[in-house]
């Protein structure tokens, strides 16, 4: 409409005139968008929640297996390495499938639009996918800490295995049983003697723990450990973990009627905020700085070198993207999807007789059928990294198509399909050097710094801890989420342009994440020891009571001391690997030696401290000081152990 020696018609003087360009694009696109969502809905409503829900119950009995299966290590039974191994990979595939849920839940809100029925459901399925998270993450710390190098005896936990294979049965109705928590999803609603029944096993799960905690508290006593012992601090880790999943999924049973309070326009305003803040997330503006120069540079280029041409900042619109890494790749496969899409069907009408009615028409329209259900077919079965691709090709094909009979053949306009390619190609060119030449960081050093700000965030979150001051549940979380924000960060690193510059370390960064994340497990398990319960369901925290006994011990001091050097030490030495610094990375990793006499002082600290601590039998084992102090001493040396499987991770790379 610039142009002025365009002869299309628009709508002028704000009268909408229907025989208009603009208002043509406008049906046509609305049109395809209404068709799209009605064929989404053939032969019968496919709802996301179905298929969530049925998911969510698959993957809840998965955790229940696994719990059994972590279960069997601790009390001796099957203690292998094969079985550790087979655990590990079911936890895994779990975490996956979890976040793939979690995301599922977050876009499903337009089903019900988070009001009526269909809203309760999807925040129901948002807190059961973040109850299965919380499952998870004890189970990784059980896992953790389970011995496989020898063979285990079962201690104490031998003759607690009636009881706790009841537990384990108690929480799997609890949650996936008829007329469990699943049921409650699927249906939307119980009837009242079902709600009965619900409530009735989240009684049983507290009357089951209790027993738990005062029969292990008797057979210690009985075995002359009236309070902490070195021996036995796996044994209470476990006690107090499995006591710690049972009050979850208690808590979860207990609360699942119960519709949690939401003020919506407060959060409609949030949603609101963190679309238009181009501060709300690390690299928005500089995003958005990129985006806007080439956008700019490619409107005045289609002005000006293409005669009022709107093809190029139209390409660019589509290809614009945050980062440099993954977009390059992203851009290539687009150019891919666009060369085919236009070039393969110009070779095939100038080959085949498509027109003049007859078998000409059955042909053109066969053609249609196979080729654009191939390209279907590779959208929906490919990999993220490819599918695109498939749809690409299948829209650019369906435009060179549809062109008009000129006797027993169609007119291709090959001049129009070489131009969308030169206009693709320079899209994509234009795009890739303002990104390199703008770009304020790379992926890989997104990854390093988020990677950095979790570690830090962790040894802050640890010091509050071993300080006796409350962690906070918001700066847990923050290191969970820069942990996923450097995961994010080094998928988008590993595809990013190296150039003159080493490849990215890959390999090396997966399992250090993994320690980090398991990490973040530990972090989750020690403020909920920071907190007292008393059949609470959110407790309140008390962590300065708890710990101003044993603080006051220096080895105490020493220990957690010991803890963060080696945390500094690791940290730096990381840093220095995922910086390329390869003389400094590889003399920080030669200078580096664990600490082995930390190990020593956590011995002397069970000694030190035992006196000083008695037996609560009457406390659920979640309230007792005795147990949860052993989960802090627990979790120190689970954080040195972290710290050499990192280093390790290193060494190999």
């Amino acid at each position: 409409f610039m142009n002025p020696e365009s002869t299309a018609i628009f709508s002028r003087n704000f009268e909408i005139n229907w025989n208009g360009t603009g208002i043509s694009y406008l049906l046509v696109c609305t049109s395809g968008c209404v068709l799209a969502i009605l064929f989404t809905l053939l032969p019968y409503p496919r709802l996301v929640s179905q298929s969530v829900v049925a998911e969510c119950n698959v993957t809840a009995a998965t955790v229940c297996v696994v719990i059994e299966q972590v279960t069997e290590i601790y009390l001796g039974s099957s203690a292998t390495s094969a079985l550790h191994s087979k655990c590990e990979k079911a936890a895994d595939g779990i975490a996956e499938k979890l976040k793939e849920l979690e995301s599922r839940t977050e876009l499903m809100w337009w089903e019900g639009f988070d009001i009526g029925r269909l809203g309760s459901r999807r925040h129901l399925l948002v807190r059961f996918v973040a109850l299965l998270k919380k499952l998870m993450d004890i189970v990784h710390g059980l896992e953790h800490a389970a011995r496989v190098e020898e063979p285990v005896e079962g201690g104490l936990l031998k003759e607690l295995t009636p009881e706790i294979q009841q537990l384990i049965a108690s929480m799997s109705a609890t949650l996936v049983g008829s007329g469990g928590i699943v049921d409650f999803m699927s249906d939307g609603d119980l009837a009242n003697h079902q709600v009965d029944t619900l409530l009735r096993r989240a009684e049983q799960l507290r009357r089951e723990v209790h027993a738990i905690s005062r029969h292990y508290t008797g057979l210690r006593v009985e075995g002359g450990h009236p309070t902490l012992s070195i021996f036995l601090l796996e044994e209470d880790y476990f006690v107090y973990n499995m006591s710690a999943l049972a009050h979850a999924v208690r808590e979860f049973a207990m609360t699942v009627q119960k519709p949690a309070e939401r003020d919506l326009q407060k959060e409609m305003e949030s949603t609101l905020l963190d679309l238009v803040d181009p501060t709300a997330t690390r690299g928005n503006l500089n995003f958005v700085f990129r985006a806007y120069v080439a956008y700019m540079v490619a409107f005045f280029a289609g002005v000006y070198l293409f005669g009022y041409d709107f093809l190029l900042p139209a390409t660019i619109a589509l290809v614009l993207s945050k980062f440099t890494g993954s977009a390059l790749e992203r851009n290539l496969g687009r150019m891919q999807g666009v060369v085919l899409g236009l070039v393969l069907p110009v070779i095939v009408l100038t080959q085949l007789p498509t027109c003049g009615g007859g078998a000409g028409t059955w042909a053109f329209l066969l053609l249609i059928f196979l080729f654009i259900g191939l390209c279907l077919y590779i959208y929906f079965s490919a990999t993220d990294r490819y599918a695109f691709i498939g749809m690409l090709t299948a829209a650019f094909a369906a435009q060179s198509f549809f062109q008009p009979c000129d006797g027993d053949g169609r007119i291709v306009g090959a001049s129009l399909h070489f131009f969308r390619v030169v206009v693709t190609i320079t899209a994509i060119f234009l795009i890739a050097v303002i990104d390199l030449s703008l770009t304020s960081e790379r992926p890989s050093e997104a990854f390093q710094f988020h990677t950095a700000e979790s570690l830090r965030l962790a040894k802050k979150a640890l010091t509050r801890f071993y300080d006796g001051r409350e962690m906070g549940k918001l700066l847990v979380s923050t290191v969970a989420l820069e942990v996923e924000r450097a995961q994010d960060m080094a998928v988008q690193a590993s595809h990013e342009p190296r150039f003159w510059r080493t490849p990215f370390p890959s390999r090396m960064v997966q399992p250090v994440l993994s320690e980090i994340e398991d990490l973040c497990a530990d972090l989750r398990i020690l403020h909920r020891a920071s907190h007292v319960y008393k059949s609470e369901h959110a407790g309140h925290p008390d962590i300065d009571a708890l710990l101003r006994p044993v603080r006051k011990e220096p080895v105490w001091k020493e220990c957690v001391s010991d803890m963060l050097t080696q945390f500094d030490a690791v940290s730096t030495l990381l840093a220095r690997v995922l910086a390329h610094e390869s003389s400094s990375a590889n003399e920080h990793l030669l200078n580096y030696q664990h600490n082995m006499q930390a190990n020593d002082r956590i011995e002397d600290l069970v000694d030190a401290i035992t006196p000083l601590l008695k037996y609560a039998p009457e406390l659920d084992v979640l309230d007792d000081p005795r147990a949860r102090i052993g989960v802090a001493i627990f979790i120190i040396n689970s954080v040195h152990n972290r710290l050499d499987f990192v280093v390790e991770a290193v060494m190999r790379y």
